[in-house]
């Protein structure tokens, strides 16, 4: 997404993010090490939260995170299979949505991992 160019973000995607500051606090931290993916570990570690809460969040787990709201069924972070295990990045979709938080919330440039 370029300066002045602007992006359709589906309503749901922003409802979903503002539902969970975990979510944004995920999304924030693949972006901060893109285009580096993480283990769910490494990003949970780095977020200062849970490892079964980060994997809720990312992919939904049972009935305290929906599958339809975590973040690769939203198309922000894909899970990348290599060797056994499962890393996670940011998409490029992911990246626009990230820079569009952003800027409507310029709190959001202050995000630092484990904070």
């Amino acid at each position: 997404m370029n300066e002045g160019e602007s992006m359709y973000v589906d309503p749901f995607i922003i409802r979903s993010l503002n539902r969970s500051e975990l979510r944004k606090k995920i999304l924030f931290y693949l972006d901060s090490i893109y285009p580096s993916p993480a283990y769910l570990s490494e990003i949970a570690r780095a977020i200062g939260s849970d490892p079964a809460n980060v994997k809720g969040a990312l992919v939904g787990l049972g009935n305290r995170y929906s599958e339809d709201s975590s973040l690769v069924n939203l198309g922000l972070v894909e899970i990348i299979e290599k060797e056994g295990f499962k890393h996670y990045a940011l998409t490029n979709y992911g990246r626009n949505v990230v820079k569009l938080l952003k800027s409507y919330h310029p709190y959001y440039t202050l995000f630092r991992p484990g904070g």
